[in-house]
């Protein structure tokens, strides 16, 4: 039998409504705002966060935030580096903690900052979202293909995960001109009409960090350092190839190994900030996949603070897009040639979801190598939630959700003995 608790979150909301109206006609913007700051904690349910948090932990490897602008309500480091067996680890060595500043493979998330590099170039006047990749990569076999179609994975460029391995030939790791000329080379086939289909492809994001690096005349590491990590104050984050010493200009600096080789064994360089090695089910620690080395879909390695010191750089200071672009990021752009809408909703590196509870939100998901993390963004709010986790054990799957309801003051049902009703 399923019971619905109500609770007086209503009235607290309504009478918080009412003295932040009465606030707002006696004092100045900027002393509402800062009003606003300052009753943050009276507004949100710190407790029951923390009490969210504190159950993840049963599971959870890794770090979650959660945050309203650069106000952080909710913020927990859990578990190991390096998995010595099954979670959760309460009192992990020393040199094996995860903290705060810890890195995580972003996997996907990393998505979007090869979007606004993209979207900088365009505000430049260097490309347009109307060009043809062709004019920039004339080798490509993709005729019709939009700089527009690659940010909304409606191209029909197949899948290179799916790309035999041997296709790459025997560098340790596989980069960005590689993938280019294997897809000049073999000309694999259109999966579909370009524009007539969403389906969502990391090859699309691969060739559009390549084109960063051709228009910028820089790499896309030092590009993306330069106009999108200084400007946000992401002091921590980097790319696998600098994690590992992969110079992106003149290839590899590793021994050759099997061309049908999956993985390769290495170790990270020293870095100021411990780094989590990512894990699959049964704890198993992931050995470095080759396409490790391609980055544009993935490659960017971060921790739950500079993902913070990014949303609000993206979503609120505008530091490294102007507004107008920041909300063509953030809303549905992967319209159909034909006019249909496809049920996902993709912008420029971002999924978005109008839930009926909870507004509009904008975020990314990411799963690789022995990793699994979300990025999200309220903007109705500024609520910003990030889960960073090196267990691919989905400890933190609906727990954005559940943690949006909390934000919200809505009352969950539950079952008799006490489950909550998803």
């Amino acid at each position: 039998m399923k019971k619905a608790f109500f609770s007086i979150a209503v009235f607290l909301c309504l009478a918080f409504s009412l003295k932040a109206y009465t606030y707002a006609l006696l004092f100045t913007e900027e002393q509402y705002q800062q009003y606003l700051l300052d009753t943050i904690g009276d507004r949100y349910d710190v407790e029951g966060l923390e009490f969210v948090a504190n159950e993840m932990f049963e599971k959870l490897n890794g770090a979650i935030l959660v945050a309203v602008g650069d106000t952080v309500l909710v913020e927990h480091a859990y578990g190991e580096l390096c998995l010595t067996g099954e979670p959760p680890r309460c009192n992990p060595a020393e040199d094996n903690q995860i903290t705060e500043t810890t890195l995580f493979d972003l996997a996907s998330i990393s998505k979007q900052f090869t979007a606004v590099a993209v979207l900088q170039l365009c505000v430049q006047g260097k490309i347009s979202l109307d060009d043809t990749i062709t004019e920039y990569f004339p080798n490509l076999p993709y005729k019709g293909v939009t700089i527009k179609h690659l940010l909304t994975h409606t191209t029909g460029i197949p899948e290179y995960f799916k790309f035999k391995y041997t296709v790459f030939g025997s560098s340790a790791f596989v980069d960005n001109q590689q993938l280019l000329r294997v897809l000049e080379k073999q000309k694999y086939a259109k999966t579909f009409p370009t524009g007539s289909k969403f389906e969502y492809v990391n090859t699309n994001y691969a060739i559009l960090a390549s084109l960063v690096a051709k228009m910028s005349g820089k790499s896309f590491e030092d590009y993306v350092h330069e106009h999108i990590f200084k400007p946000a104050g992401m002091k921590n984050t980097c790319f696998f190839t600098e994690l590992v010493g992969v110079d992106a200009k003149h290839g590899k600096k590793y021994a050759d190994v099997d061309p049908k080789a999956e993985d390769v064994n290495v170790k990270p360089l020293p870095m100021d900030v411990p780094v989590a090695r990512g894990h699959r089910k049964l704890a198993v620690t992931a050995r470095y996949d080759r396409l490790n080395g391609v980055l544009g879909d993935k490659g960017v390695y971060s921790n739950v603070e500079d993902m913070l010191r990014w949303a609000n750089a993206m979503f609120i200071e505008y530091k490294v897009l102007p507004k107008e672009w920041v909300d063509l990021a953030s809303q549905r752009e992967n319209q159909l040639a034909d006019g249909s809408l496809p049920q996902s909703i993709y912008g420029y590196g971002y999924r978005i979801e109008e839930s009926p509870e909870h507004g509009k939100l904008v975020y990314h998901g990411g799963l690789w190598n022995g990793f699994q993390n979300l990025f999200l963004f309220r903007p109705s709010d500024n609520v910003v939630i990030v889960f960073l986790s090196n267990f691919y054990n989905k400890a933190h799957v609906g727990r954005s959700k559940q943690i949006l309801n909390i934000l919200d003051g809505v009352q969950e049902e539950v079952t008799e003995d006490g489950e909550v009703l998803q």
